[in-house]
């Protein structure tokens, strides 16, 4: 089957006074866009632009009827050709269906042989030995059921892919604090920076907490110790006595009969008290 076009001539120019009418619309629409219509002249102004409108109309009917005429053949056989493309569409879809459902089967045996070779041979393997979350779907990759990707391409890619898981889970084991935390992480994400960052991100909660810790400790330590040690007693302001005004001295005579003892004593009361005395002298 092939397509046979019938030759046909090509539709003849359509020719008209395309030349005389750009002239004379130029020269007239230049007046037109420097023309200035007063109050008196505005039914001038509404005559020109019908002139001009009926003009417009002219050359746009004249297109539309001269369009419909050149695509009227074109549209036929056009129409004419869609209509054969739909009887060829129908055979085709039945086949589209039946190479589908073939690729559909081997890109399923396909990915059967691959899940086979993860649990069976990659598991024999100690050094690429998966752990036991590690599932088929977490490492699958789509592009791998492609006829133009091998088998032998794909068993390298898994293999790889559970070589570094290994060695991921490994170095995460080996983490001094946290790293059980961040082996979970990794199970999640399969992305060992992030898991990486959930150990740091905890290590740093764990040493802000025992920080806290010890300066609340230390706090209250030191306020047990405060309730412990005796208050002291405010040390007692001496007191000064205030001594009395002094008093004016003045000589008094008197005379005393006196024994000697009685005559000591009062002497020494006189000393001990400063006083100043002598004898009267008669």
């Amino acid at each position: 089957m092939e397509l046979k076009v019938t030759p046909y001539e090509q539709p003849a120019i359509i020719d008209f006074n395309f030349d005389e009418l750009k002239q004379e619309l130029t020269e007239r629409v230049h007046v037109y866009k420097t023309a200035v219509y007063d109050d008196n002249q505005i039914k001038q102004a509404k005559a020109d632009r019908a002139d001009l409108n009926r003009l417009k109309k002219a050359l746009n009917d004249e297109r539309i009827r001269r369009e419909k005429d050149y695509l009227k053949p074109f549209n036929e056989f056009k129409d004419k050709i869609n209509e054969i493309i739909k009887i060829i569409d129908e055979p085709v879809a039945v086949i589209d269906q039946q190479i589908k459902e073939y690729e559909d089967r081997l890109k399923e045996e396909k990915r059967i042989a691959i899940e086979e070779f993860f649990i069976n041979e990659i598991k024999e393997n100690l050094a690429t030995m998966p752990p036991e979350w590690l599932k088929f779907d977490r490492i699958f990759d789509n592009r791998w059921l492609n006829a133009s990707v091998s088998m032998t391409g794909v068993k390298k890619e898994i293999t790889d892919k559970v070589t570094r898981i290994n060695e991921d889970v490994q170095t995460l084991q080996d983490l001094p604090e946290f790293g059980f935390e961040a082996v979970a992480v990794y199970k999640d994400t399969l992305d060992i920076n992030k898991a990486l960052n959930e150990a740091r991100r905890m290590s740093d909660i764990q040493k802000a907490k025992a920080e806290a810790e010890r300066i609340a400790a230390e706090k209250a330590a030191q306020e047990e110790q405060a309730k412990q040690e005796p208050t002291p007693e405010p040390e007692p302001v001496p007191f000064e006595e205030t001594p009395a005004p002094k008093e004016p001295k003045m000589w008094v005579e008197f005379r005393a009969e006196l024994t000697t003892t009685q005559a000591k004593e009062l002497k020494a009361f006189f000393d001990e008290r400063g006083i100043l005395f002598e004898a009267v002298r008669r």
